[in-house]
């Protein structure tokens, strides 16, 4: 079994201390921010009127025209296990007095992060009514622009590549959720300050998206990202064009590329969005033997509900699974060892 030195460790929460002094804080002010955004839907749907009265699951989707009665259950659990509502043994649903708005402004989040989480949290009713958004479908691209170039994540990916020991590794690089492009430009900046690239290098960076619209940006922006990350003149990057990231189409369920293909796969804040068993074995499928798999995700129990429901309106995605999950799926995908870290879990998957 590979041994994760207290070193790497270390340098994971190094990189998250920088996000914020107060992990704690800031983790509450998330979760708060997240659920007072379903809490404002759900009012404006009319929810806590209604259930001033104890309700059974089927009233209340016979109430609001509700199809998908198990996302709805779900829902209930999350504010029942909160207390905002009691359940009781005749299996009906009732506020406990007045339901608090705790909504609050995370001191990392922006207008766009704002903007774009509200938007998921307003189509929560048509999601009960069983109508699925797909991803960035309906949503600005300009606030996705926006949030994935936010310093949160940076300081996260950072962690993730402390831990994961990627900055000691070439070769075929692959970015899973390529989004905009931005992230990939930052790990490609991260190769060129090594000096990875060069006459016969082995060092390739790729990144996979299922977005069109986002992959595009990727595509067209590269140069100008990587200037301003590196604070150099675009031409010096252009000059650079036969090391430039590939961008590619695809989901992180059905990669497009030839097993065993990649030395490192990294996926930061990503399998949620996806079908996890089926993303996390597909991921090491394309994985070379001795290669690593790493990046950063939620686990239950300690991942925020709420924030899953922001992501549960969407296609395909699975929210949040525990570690114990992950990690079985990866040995029955031919990992040898998972190893996890910090608080926003970083996670270091050796096959």
């Amino acid at each position: 079994m590979e041994v994760i030195s207290l070193a790497a460790k270390i340098r994971a929460w190094n990189e998250l201390m920088k996000v914020a002094l107060n992990i704690g804080k800031l983790r509450g002010d998330i979760d708060n921010f997240f659920r007072g955004n379903i809490v404002r839907s759900l009012q404006d749907e009319g929810w806590f009127d209604y259930l001033t009265q104890p309700r059974t699951v089927d009233e209340i989707a016979s109430q609001f025209q509700y199809t998908d009665t198990e996302f709805l259950q779900s829902i209930l659990d999350v504010f029942t296990s909160d207390h905002t509502l009691s359940k009781g043994v005749d299996n009906r649903y009732v506020i406990n007095g007045v339901v608090e708005d705790r909504w609050v402004l995370p001191t990392l989040f922006d207008g766009s992060m704002v903007e774009l989480w509200k938007d998921y949290a307003v189509f929560l009713p048509d999601r009960l009514r069983g109508k699925y958004l797909e991803f960035t479908s309906g949503m600005s691209l300009f606030d996705w622009d926006n949030v994935l170039g936010l310093q949160m994540y940076e300081q996260v990916r950072l962690a993730a590549f402390q831990f994961g020991g990627a900055f000691n590794r070439t070769g075929r690089f692959l970015d899973i959720g390529s989004g905009n492009g931005r992230g990939t430009s930052a790990i490609w900046s991260y190769y060129f300050k090594r000096n990875r690239f060069f006459s016969g290098t082995d060092m390739r960076i790729y990144g996979v998206e299922p977005d069109e619209g986002l992959s595009e940006i990727a595509r067209e922006e590269f140069s100008m990202m990587a200037a301003e990350l590196l604070g150099v003149d675009v031409k010096e990057i252009d000059a650079q064009k036969d090391h430039h990231p590939e961008f590619h189409i695809g989901l992180a369920e059905k990669i497009p590329f030839e097993d065993e293909y990649f030395d490192m796969v990294y996926a930061s804040q990503v399998i949620h969005w996806t079908s996890w068993e089926l993303a996390i074995k597909e991921m090491l499928r394309v994985l070379k033997p001795g290669g690593i798999f790493f990046g950063a995700e939620s686990f239950y129990p300690t991942a925020d509900p709420y924030s899953e429901i922001h992501f549960k309106v969407t296609q395909g995605a699975d929210g949040y699974h525990t570690k114990t999950d992950f990690e079985r799926w990866a040995m029955e995908g031919g990992a040898k060892s998972v190893k996890f870290a910090t608080p926003i879990t970083v996670f270091k998957v050796t096959k």
